[in-house]
């Protein structure tokens, strides 16, 4: 398999991290984004894209042999955290072709890149009496 991940900008530990300007290409060139958020954080917002596979992080450890070996891998969440824990994971049980997004969705949405609502809006105000949702940009 073709390292589709060798022009990404960042590396730790031989792990790549690319920026999420990268990804379209990478998604482009057959890479699978993984995001490893929580049903409810999922269910707010999401990357706006076809090639996404969700695996939460607290069900990671249990079912992360459902992830494709033939496929790249991208992985995601809020901001980074458990994607690079679950890449060194990954990479350690034999997955080669692994990355970890760089500051996951916030800095996706950041960038302006693809976004989808889910079936709840984010809510926000003052105290819990207040409480609207949140107005988009």
């Amino acid at each position: 398999m073709k390292d589709i991940f060798q022009t990404c900008c960042l590396k730790i530990d031989n792990i790549p991290f690319p920026m999420p300007r990268e990804v379209p290409n990478l998604l482009q060139q057959g890479a699978l984004l993984v995001d490893l958020r929580e049903e409810l954080e999922t269910e707010i917002l999401t990357f706006g894209i076809e090639h996404i596979i969700y695996l939460s992080h607290s069900d990671f450890e249990d079912n992360w042999t459902t992830l494709p070996l033939d496929r790249p891998l991208i992985l995601a969440d809020a901001v980074g955290l458990w994607s690079k824990k679950y890449a060194v994971f990954l990479r350690s049980r034999g997955y080669e072709h692994i990355a970890s997004l760089v500051s996951g969705i916030a800095d996706w949405e950041k960038d302006g890149l693809p976004m989808k609502s889910g079936k709840y809006q984010p809510l926000n105000g003052p105290c819990p009496c207040m409480i609207t949702p949140k107005e988009k940009k």
